[in-house]
């Protein structure tokens, strides 16, 4: 549901059937993010991704896909079909001119400059991907070369379809639907249209729609889009033609997830609560089944209704049933249709608060008895209400418990269900009055066996993410709620459910592992290459390589450990920094090797801020030691470096250094960027200062920092340097140091995992600059390489399953 700051909210007067009623309406330029437009977004990745499918793994299926179709159209006359195609080509052009001009006409001057911006964007995407896109589109067999020559208006190129794509999408909001739709069948008409013709097959034509869709989504999101709930005034006059005849409608300040909130009057002075739900809520809430689909199981989630309004009745049908049960619960009034597929449930207004806001010193053993009897009579009428919680249990001004909200209800519940709902009554109670007194109400009113029986649900998975938030941030609180059903009830242990489909961890690996997989089926066709070229090595020199690379763990374990006050564990550690060396070969920048360090160093009781600042000082620590050595390296090596040999052309350089300087203009002119780099980057650099002058005021954690660093570097060296060897290679060591120190520290911005091919090329080049001929450069880099980067992955794979298996990471 889109957040809309109350400030935007204004209270006017309408007038309805001769009547004035006061509501509170929200201004319809008010720009908000809508869960519709994520929903979107996601669909169109899954677009995208779908399209490059077929465009690198299906183009030659659609070739005779194109060759059938084109078929049934060779006996109209060509001059019919350029003339129609080219009709086609002019509705393409004249539309977003038409767009423009309304827009300029409207004086939407922001939702102006958003459409021109997404365009623009959209078309230099596709700019500088169209040659790739084009080159995996096979040659259409017997494409008459001068056919698009002949067209009037010449060729829709895909950046134009694209920017076409984006366009309507980031318009859509403001377009009617009929309009909004008919001018997305006119861009989907190219893709039959280019076909009859013979221009075209369509996987290309598909890539530039669907990321031209995304496109738009994503500047949905960013810069959000305007606001298209209901109005007051339509939600008022769509109740009075329900008898239901307000005199005011307040827009609600509580708690209902997946609902905008109203309070009313009628004109007879009765008071009224209203959910009204819209397009927005729907696609929330098609969001919401879809992850918990993919993350848990046996949680009783059922198929997405068809419609909002199945959804909204089957609601209003929970609460009746709750009704009947007997169950204390607002009466439901009625069910209302309004504009543009909106619903809106009314119930009736009852004076109280609900328990989350409720003092906890008012929630007495008598009122929790009374709750759970609300809850008996629940489970006796088969009736599960999937979020029972304190926000859905209200305490009346007279004191008695009632239980509101029905949206995730279900009738002729499963005990499955059932009890899903008395763990989370327990859980989200014990978090008001402790977990000894909310077991001990649910126990005196559902007896031993229910409590029990619900026991295996006391877990995060079954819990609404509000309920899980809050025992997160309140440590033991579960695990002390479980020792209680124990405890009181008399069971021996509790076996939990199993609800997770796919585990974090077990899901991570397995991204882990496609990831590699496809990265080491992307680098394949190198290996008979290499083989070939290290066939000659010497074995000695070639097993020394391998064991320099294994020293490069420990190196970083010592760092590692000495970068921290807590004592860590050697081997471990040492098996972290292996494991890190699978997990950086599907990273760039060695991003995942980070995050593994910092999740070591929190699973070893070290705190999140402290343990970030430890890395940080590391990886300072890294740099420095590099600097150094690359100072003394070349001072021994007593000769210029060509460095000219590891950098990139002139041109790239001015560019890289054009983008520098505007990411700085950017910092000092934006006061916002300014005060985040103050409020978030200044505390942790203050923070690794802390620990700079502790580490200075310990010689011999100093001493450990930096020796392990050099020994991580020189180890790197070494390797480097017996790779030579291996090949008979004559050249200094501090000559093979400076290279490896430049060109390590260049290859390092490549955006690929582990470096690949920046590595090898920067290397390379320094090598044969050095002196050393390409012929023993090439072949000593493969071997290098292999020793430090293809071999360490399959231990450090195991090392990484191992330390998620012991709970380490």
């Amino acid at each position: 549901m889109p957040t809309i700051a109350a400030s935007a909210i204004v209270p006017v007067e309408v007038t309805v059937d001769g009547r004035t009623v006061a509501v509170d309406e929200v201004p319809v330029r008010t720009w908000v993010r809508h869960p519709g437009d994520l929903l979107r977004a996601v669909l169109a990745l899954l677009a995208v991704l779908g399209s490059l499918v077929v465009l690198i793994g299906a183009s030659n299926a659609t070739v005779g896909l194109a060759q059938d179709l084109s078929g049934l159209f060779t006996g109209i006359a060509r001059t019919v079909l350029i003339i129609f195609y080219s009709l086609y080509q002019l509705a393409a052009v004249v539309i977003p001119t038409l767009l423009l001009v309304w827009l300029v006409v409207r004086r939407n001057w922001r939702m102006l400059g958003i459409f021109l911006l997404t365009t623009v964007v959209a078309n230099l995407v596709v700019w500088t991907a169209e040659g790739w896109i084009e080159g995996q589109v096979p040659e259409v067999p017997n494409l008459d070369p001068d056919l698009e020559a002949s067209l009037y208006l010449g060729r829709i190129d895909l950046p134009y379809i694209t920017s076409f794509a984006a366009g309507l999408t980031v318009l859509g909001p403001w377009m009617s639907r009929r309009w909004h739709r008919a001018a997305w069948l006119i861009l989907l008409g190219v893709l039959p249209l280019r076909v009859m013709v013979g221009l075209d097959i369509p996987s290309g034509l598909l890539v530039a729609m669907s990321a031209g869709w995304l496109i738009g989504a994503l500047a949905l999101l960013a810069f959000g889009a305007p606001n298209r709930a209901p109005s007051g005034e339509a939600i008022t006059r769509a109740l009075d033609k329900s008898r239901i005849q307000l005199s005011e409608l307040r827009r609600a300040s509580v708690d209902a997830r997946g609902s905008t909130p109203y309070f009313a009057t009628d004109v007879d002075g009765g008071k009224h609560f209203i959910k009204v739900l819209g397009n927005d809520e729907r696609s929330a809430d098609l969001l919401f089944r879809v992850v918990r689909f993919l993350r848990l199981r046996n949680v009783g989630d059922e198929r997405p209704f068809s419609s909002l309004r199945r959804a909204v009745e089957h609601e209003g049908m929970a609460s009746v049933w709750a009704e009947r049960a007997s169950v204390r619960t607002p009466t439901t009034e009625a069910v209302v249709a309004l504009p543009d597929g909106a619903m809106a449930l009314v119930y009736s207004m009852e004076k109280g608060r609900s328990l989350d806001v409720v003092d906890n010193d008012e929630l007495t053993d008598e009122f929790l008895r009374a709750m759970w009897e609300q809850v008996s009579l629940l489970r006796d009428g088969g009736v599960a209400h999937r979020d029972l919680r304190s926000a859905n249990v209200f305490k009346t001004d007279d004191g008695q418990p009632m239980i509101i909200d029905f949206g995730f209800g279900e009738v002729s519940a499963s005990d499955e269900l059932l009890d899903q709902d008395v763990a989370q009554l327990i859980l989200s109670t014990a978090l008001d009055v402790g977990a000894p007194r909310a077991v001990a109400a649910a126990i005196a009113v559902l007896g031993n066996e229910d409590v029990a029986r619900a026991a295996p649900r006391l877990q995060l998975p079954a819990l609404s993410g509000a309920t899980q938030s809050a025992l997160r941030k309140r440590k033991g609180l579960l695990e002390e709620a479980r020792s209680e059903v124990i405890s009181q009830t008399g069971i021996d242990d509790i076996e939990l459910v199993e609800l997770q489909r796919v585990k974090p961890r077990a899901l991570l690996t397995l991204v882990l592992a496609g990831a590699l997989s496809w990265f080491v089926i992307t680098q394949i066709s190198e290996v008979p290459k290499l083989v070939g070229q290290i066939r000659d090595a010497d074995l000695v020199d070639a097993g020394l390589a391998v064991v320099f690379s294994l020293l490069t763990y420990v190196g970083a374990a010592i760092a590692l450990t000495a970068s921290v006050e807590a004592r860590l564990p050697i081997i471990r550690t040492t098996l972290v920094a292996l494991a890190g060396s699978f997990v950086n070969r599907i990273s760039p920048v060695k991003v995942g090797g980070i995050a593994l360090n910092l999740r070591y160093l929190q699973k070893s009781g070290i705190e999140t801020t402290v343990a970030s600042a430890s890395l940080a000082l590391m990886a300072l620590v890294g740099m420095l030691t590099h600097i150094s050595l690359l100072v003394v390296f070349s001072v021994w090596s007593g000769r210029a470096v060509d460095y000219s040999s590891f950098l990139p052309r002139g041109t790239i350089l001015f560019i890289v250094a054009g983008a520098v300087l505007g990411v700085i203009g950017v910092v000092v002119f934006t006061r916002r960027i300014r005060t985040w780099i103050a409020e978030k980057v200044r505390p942790q650099v203050s923070k690794i200062g802390l620990q700079l002058r502790d580490l200075a005021r310990s010689p011999g954690r100093l001493v450990l920092l930096v020796g392990g660093s050099l020994l991580l570097t020189l180890s790197y060296v070494a390797a480097l340097y017996v790779s030579i060897l291996a090949f008979g290679g004559d050249i200094g060591l501090a000559a093979v140091a400076v290279v490896f120190l430049v060109g390590a520290s260049l290859a390092s911005a490549a955006p690929t995992p582990g470096g690949v091919g920046a590595v090898e090329a920067a290397l390379i080049g320094g090598l044969t600059a050095s002196g050393l001929p390409a012929s023993i450069a090439v072949p000593a880099v493969f071997l290098y390489r292999l020793a430090t980067f293809w071999i360490p992955i399959l231990p450090g794979w195991a090392g990484f399953t191992w330390l998620q298996r012991h709970e380490e990471i």
